[in-house]
C-alpha cells in the first residue's frame, strides 16, 4: 500500500505544476488594492473629481501610490441588504475582470445608482468601461 501511494503521488505533484504554469502564461497577475477605511473614500472625494455616468458614479483621484485602488460604496436607497451586497459582488467582478484597462496609480470610489438594481452584467460592464475610458488623468 504505502508504495502505491507513493508512485501515485508525484504524479499528481507533477500534473498540477504543469496546469499551475499554463495559467500563469494566460493572464500576467495584476494585483488591485481595496480601500477599507473611512478616510481613504474622504481622501478621494476631497482631492479627486468626480465622473457620473449612466449606473454609477466615479470619484476617482491620481496617487502617488503605485498601483490600483478601488472602493465600493452602496446606500441604503438601493434594495435590501441582500441587493447591496450582490451588486456589490457584480461590481468587484466587472472590475477584477478588466484589470488590464484600469488606470495605474490611480484611487476610485465606485457609486451604483438606484437604476442599476434591474440591469444585465453585460450592461453595467459596457457602462463602467466607458466611463472609466473617460477618466482625464
Amino acid at each position: 500500500m504505502a508504495l502505491d501511494q507513493e508512485c501515485r503521488h508525484p504524479e499528481e505533484k507533477k500534473f498540477l505544476r504543469e496546469e499551475d504554469k499554463k495559467e500563469e502564461k494566460k493572464s500576467p497577475p495584476k494585483t488591485c488594492y481595496v480601500l477599507k477605511k473611512r478616510s481613504e473614500f474622504l481622501d478621494i472625494r476631497k482631492k479627486g473629481k468626480t465622473i457620473y455616468a449612466q449606473f454609477f458614479i466615479i470619484n476617482y483621484f491620481l496617487s502617488s501610490q503605485s498601483g490600483f485602488y478601488f472602493g465600493l460604496t452602496v446606500s441604503r436607497k438601493i434594495g435590501n441588504a441582500v441587493k447591496r451586497n450582490y451588486l456589490k459582488r457584480i461590481i468587484r467582478s466587472i472590475v477584477v475582470n478588466n484589470l488590464n484597462s484600469m488606470p495605474k496609480n490611480t484611487k476610485l470610489e465606485i457609486i451604483p445608482k438606484k437604476q442599476i438594481e434591474k440591469k444585465k452584467y453585460s450592461e453595467l460592464e459596457k457602462d463602467f468601461l466607458d466611463t472609466v475610458k473617460n477618466l482625464v488623468i
